[in-house]
């Protein structure tokens, strides 16, 4: 059975990464070469995808997955993004879509924004509804019930790799956003440095998690086609890049994959994947951080501001 490109239904042909394990599954990424994104071959069910962002399983009750001191640092990155997004706007209307923890929109909201938000896990959004006091939908886009050109600005913060339909998504930011309104969307670059030297340990990989597998440049042709107007390029982000390194040079070292991630979850996320670890791999990790850690950041600005070819990439683009 021939595999088809889920954005331009061209045949793939030949695999990028072969058979990626996964509790028990096989996983391939088809990579396109006319669109220039990836696919994880086969796609998961729905009632799969449903599994992996249990809140219980994905998050806390409350929407959050790590310690104290990384929470405060994921705060902080907050801040910065909407710092970034007043450079345009300076109030008015905002659809987050994925809003993960439901943080930044609470920021966005005492800041005198009018606040929306979709995440797909029903309950996680009625968590967050409860926690932050915010307008968080579920479901089906169909079910959000937005009304044509609604929203000033829409953010997609590594959310599209992890959606079966971001073709559909895209028209259907387009549709909600108003005339002139801005569209920021942050994904892995497939073609990055770091995704080239891990491989199929790739940090940001994130089988079976990430569906999608983005390019710049095939990232830039998707909204290009479908009448957004690229203003800013972002190839660094201090939350993303660094740690994609650090993670996947651990990886490569050859110890349990994504240990040092997990370590850093809280407690009743981290007791289920700490099952049967070798503590020699734990001793390793930090053995290994004060070396990996500044090599980690030589290799995010490298990638980023010499290769432009960034661990991420982040675009704002306006509906034209």
């Amino acid at each position: 059975m021939e595999n088809i490109c889920g954005i331009c239904n061209n045949i793939l042909s030949s695999s990028a990464i072969k058979k990626t394990v996964k509790e028990g599954k096989f996983y391939s990424v088809y990579f396109c070469k006319h669109c220039r994104i990836g696919m994880t071959i086969p796609v998961p069910s729905g009632p799969e995808i449903l599994s992996f962002y249990d809140s219980e399983n994905y998050r806390t009750w409350d929407g959050k997955r790590f310690n104290t001191v990384i929470e405060l640092l994921i705060y902080i990155s907050r801040l910065q993004r909407k710092k970034r997004l007043e450079k345009y706007f300076t109030k008015g209307s905002i659809l987050d879509i994925g809003c993960g923890r439901g943080l930044f929109l609470s920021i966005m909201k005492n800041r005198g924004w009018s606040v929306s938000g979709v995440e797909f896990n029903k309950e996680t959004a009625l968590n967050i509804s409860r926690v932050y006091g915010l307008n968080i939908k579920s479901g089906h886009p169909s079910d959000w019930g937005f009304s044509d050109k609604s929203f000033d600005i829409i953010t997609m913060n590594h959310v599209l790799e992890h959606l079966t339909n971001p073709l559909d998504m895209i028209i259907e930011c387009r549709r909600l956003l108003k005339k002139n309104g801005l569209f920021v969307c942050a994904v892995p670059n497939f073609e990055s440095l770091q995704a080239f030297i891990g491989k199929h340990l790739w940090f940001h990989l994130d089988i079976p998690y990430h569906i999608y597998h983005f390019s710049e440049p095939g990232l830039i042709r998707l909204l290009e086609n479908n009448s957004f107007r690229i203003l800013k390029i972002r190839r660094f982000d201090l939350e993303y890049n660094p740690f994609g390194w650090l993670q996947t040079l651990l990886n490569v070292s050859g110890i349990k994959k994504n240990l040092l991630f997990n370590i850093l979850k809280r407690p009743s996320i981290r007791s289920k994947l700490f099952k049967d670890i070798n503590h020699w791999h734990i001793l390793f990790t930090f053995m290994a951080i004060p070396l990996y850690v500044p090599l980690s950041i030589a290799l995010s600005l490298f990638e980023s501001f010499v290769l432009k070819r960034g661990g991420t990439v982040e675009i704002f683009a306006i509906k034209e």
